[in-house]
């Protein structure tokens, strides 16, 4: 997009609000409304000069990133975020041996603590039952973004997924089809949350994956919900990728 020499972070400011992403968790991509992604979008857009420089849109604010799984690039992606955004970060990158888990703190206790220290947190978690820690917490603790639970849903991957799609093809999702294609679908989080989100745009999807380790019923379920346009195949061949995506 064009930047004027007038814009500024007052501008980005009145994006974000439009976005109502404010003050809320986020646990699949699919908590988002069409337009509230299409917003999102606008104000990723917004933000890409800043992406090698600093911008004080949240200066004064804290980000904590808490990683019960791996992560090299899905941590440092919020991290660096964060201090682009003016803001500072603290981290725990092993809590199940250097945090109050180790002795067998819940992670309901830990987040909620972990709320008095951060403005917002980042959480990667082994156990698909963190969504149901998640809508307990309620308003009860600081905005948690999920970087992963358990093989059903990666939100942060699944909207850079998107964006990049958006840029490359015009933002128009009702006109696209999308093959998800991957031998395992039933632990492809990062492939599920990118499907929820096109299928809240209106995208049509085709799944392809292996017999057995089919999409998990939680992804489908939601899918039902939306009406979306959607297939799986099982075992297809090379040539029958390549007949489909023609």
């Amino acid at each position: 997009m064009t930047i004027t020499a007038e814009f500024g972070p007052d501008d980005i400011r009145m994006q974000v609000e439009k976005t109502g992403i404010k003050g809320r968790h986020l646990t699949f991509i699919d908590d988002f409304t069409a337009k509230e992604l299409d917003n999102i979008f606008k104000t990723a857009a917004m933000l890409e000069p800043y992406w090698r420089s600093r911008t004080p849109l949240l200066e004064g604010k804290v980000l904590c990133t808490q990683f019960f799984q791996p992560s090299t690039r899905t941590r440092f992606s919020h991290e660096t975020a964060m201090i682009r955004l003016g803001g500072h970060v603290i981290t725990e990158s092993n809590p199940m041996v250097s945090s109050s888990a180790a002795k067998g703190e819940s992670l309901y206790d830990s987040l909620r603590v972990t709320s008095q220290y951060a403005d917002v947190i980042v959480l990667r978690h082994p156990d698909e039952t963190t969504v149901d820690t998640i809508e307990k917490l309620g308003s009860d603790s600081s905005p948690v973004i999920s970087g992963g639970y358990g093989n059903i849903t990666h939100p942060t991957q699944g909207l850079l997924d998107m964006y990049t799609a958006y840029r490359a093809l015009g933002g128009d999702f009702k006109k696209m089809t999308v093959m998800i294609a991957t031998p395992d679908l039933s632990r492809a989080r990062s492939g599920q949350s990118f499907g929820l989100g096109l299928a809240r745009m209106g995208a049509k999807l085709i799944y392809s994956g292996t017999r057995g380790l089919e999409t998990p019923n939680t992804i489908r379920n939601k899918l039902k919900e939306m009406n979306a346009d959607f297939k799986e195949f099982n075992n297809l061949t090379i040539g029958q990728h390549e007949q489909m995506i023609s």
